[in-house]
């Protein structure tokens, strides 16, 4: 990748600037994320008899044990996010595209995360699935919110990372198509009539010479009550249930360096489609378990709540009991006509209750909601947004402990009588290597990189940063991309990143001030996969007007990136050497295809 960058001030003043540059051949590395405990942050909602939010407590009101010890409150705030209608282009009314991003305001708004479950929902929930969804984002995300999409299916053509921008958010999810298989009830009904048939041909020809031989060779008719309830397709399910929960953890794990917001993953889900209540009709029914407790545990290390939506609305008719009684082997074969049919209705209606049972273990365990058995889940979402708007958050540091992962109980209680608080339940010691000697071993990696030729020398602390979920503010710059027709296939993308000149802490050295500033980008693929990226450094050195017209019109860097037609998450990252203020901003791109349009310019 070659890196062609002009620095000049944004007005065209020519400042005295030295760059150093690098054109790395490797991809960034894969996404890191901390897992460490410095402080343990509790977010906490309180409500009076009334289901009211109580705001007016301070820290005396509180009192925090850790596995039942008394802990001190070292940090204390009250939480409370206005809704923020994102602004709307009246004639057609849809919300305004920003073509610039930044990081100069500090994010004060929710933290959401769609999880569309594709393999727990039916093909035939697909619409309403979409309908739900897209309903949350338009009427439920302010322009203050930042949301992903993701899919349990592991598919990564239609993921989205985070993002305020609801027109990326709903391009997301008008990918999805639900992927469930059907009933596991019916494939029990299927072998019973399997069994009725071979029954059926082994009975002896009532039309033969009549002749009784003494050999009754006729064989007894099963019952459809008494046909194992173990299905063939068992593997299957706990393969894909265990999949799904994996997912749900690896999403915890994701947003676990987000500090001092709550985080809400919003699960459209028709639950877990595994009978885990069922400890002998199933094989691998222990391992589901032990998979649904690692995401609850996994949910209360990171203080994340799971708001979970039934598409299915209120149990009744389900599809399943539609494609069971359109059938017309019944008829054909079941004794007695559709008198056999009487229990498989409620074995469908056990089924879904227990799946929904998930939906709520989920919820209830991680503090959130479960919307089951609702029509219109319009109720719901007006209850999470309330419930990620307005609560308190308390820090403290933790004992120490021993690095082998155990769980820590935390208790959270309001000293007013009749307070009712809901927050976390605890959190896990991290377990492996301390963050130092991580540090090191990464420092050794790239060393070894280094001397191979094409290593990206980005410093730990900015790569860190780049590698997390959300952008971040503290160093503040702002970040334009646009594509152009390049050579070939791919594309020329052109980024402005401009740096706020106001907010360097320049340095004197003989009458010019100096500064040091990292500077490093890369791009995610829709799949999730970095593309190669580039680290310069921007060594400024101004003379006293410089820095003057420096501080109003701020530093812009202009560098091009080769890009193939797709959809990307442009990563950009500044540090500054004097100060170790760090900052980030992410910008979402969509690169077309120039050689399959009329494009008379060159």
């Amino acid at each position: 990748m070659k890196f062609r960058a002009a620095f000049a001030s944004t007005i065209l003043l020519a400042l005295c600037v030295g760059a150093s540059g690098q054109q790395p051949s490797a991809p960034n590395p894969s996404v890191t994320f901390q897992s460490e405990v410095n402080y343990v942050d509790v977010d906490a909602i309180v409500t009076n008899e009334q289901g009211e939010f109580v705001g007016n407590l301070s820290k005396e009101d509180f009192e925090l044990r850790e596995d039942g010890k008394l802990q001190k409150i070292d940090m204390f705030s009250t939480v409370d996010i206005p809704m923020v209608r994102p602004a709307r282009f009246a004639p057609l009314g849809r919300p305004i595209l920003n073509d610039v991003r930044s990081n100069h305001e500090t994010f004060g708004g929710r933290v959401y995360v769609i999880v569309l479950d594709d393999q727990n929902i039916s093909p035939m929930r697909t619409a309403q699935t979409k309908k739900q969804a897209r309903e949350f984002v338009l009427n439920y995300l302010g322009a203050n919110d930042v949301a992903a999409v993701t899919y349990t299916s592991g598919r990564t053509d239609a993921v989205q990372e985070f993002t305020n921008e609801p027109q990326l958010l709903l391009a997301a999810i008008d990918k999805f198509t639900g992927l469930r298989l059907r009933a596991a009830t019916l494939d029990v009904v299927d072998r019973y009539y399997q069994d009725l048939a071979e029954a059926n041909n082994l009975k002896p020809d009532s039309a033969s010479d009549g002749a009784d031989s003494g050999n009754d060779n006729s064989a007894e008719l099963p019952s459809l009550t008494t046909v194992s309830d173990v299905n063939a397709n068992d593997f299957v399910r706990s393969y894909r249930a265990l999949g799904v929960l994996r997912t749900l953890e690896d999403i915890s794990d994701y947003l676990m360096t987000v500090r001092g917001r709550r985080k809400a993953v919003l699960m459209f889900s028709e639950g877990i489609d595994y009978p885990t209540a069922d400890l002998f009709g199933t094989s691998r029914v222990s391992d589901v378990q032990g998979a649904m407790q690692d995401v609850v545990t996994a949910a209360a290390r990171a203080d994340v709540n799971f708001f979970t939506i039934d598409p299915r609305g209120l149990v009744g008719m389900d599809t399943s009991f539609v494609e069971m009684r359109s059938t017309s082997v019944e008829d054909n074969l079941a004794p007695g006509g559709n008198g056999a049919m009487n229990v498989p209705p409620a074995a469908l209606l056990a089924q879904m209750r227990l799946s929904q049972d998930s939906l709520r273990t989920l919820a209830e365990e991680t503090g959130g909601l479960a919307a089951v058995n609702r029509n219109s889940a319009s109720s719901a979402f007006d209850q999470i947004v309330k419930a990620n708007s307005q609560y308190y958050v308390l820090g403290y540091y933790p004992p120490s402990h021993p690095r082998d992962g155990r769980f820590h109980n935390i208790t959270l209680r309001v000293k007013r009588a009749g307070l009712k608080v809901s927050a976390r339940k605890g959190y896990a010691s991290p377990r492996g290597k301390t963050p130092e000697e991580k540090q090191r071993d990464e420092q050794a990696r790239l060393a070894r990189e280094a001397k191979k030729g094409g290593a990206n020398n980005t410093s730990p602390p900015l790569r860190d940063v780049m590698n997390g979920p959300m952008q971040l503010s503290g160093l503040a710059f702002s970040v334009q991309a646009a594509p152009f027709k390049g050579t070939g296939k791919e594309a020329s993308v052109a980024l402005a990143i401009e740096l706020d000149g106001s907010t360097l802490q320049f340095a004197q050295q003989n009458g010019v001030a100096t500064d040091t500033v990292e500077l490093s980008f890369f791009s995610l693929s829709a799949q999730g996969k970095p593309q190669p990226g580039t680290r310069t450094e921007l060594r400024l050195r101004l003379q006293p007007e410089g820095v003057r017209r420096a501080r109003v019109a701020g530093i812009r860097a202009n560098p091009r990136i080769q890009l193939a037609p797709g959809r990307y998450q442009i990563r950009v990252g500044a540090l500054e050497a004097a100060t170790g203020r760090l900052g980030s901003v992410f910008y979402d791109i969509i690169v077309p295809d120039f050689s399959k349009a009329n494009w008379p310019l060159t």
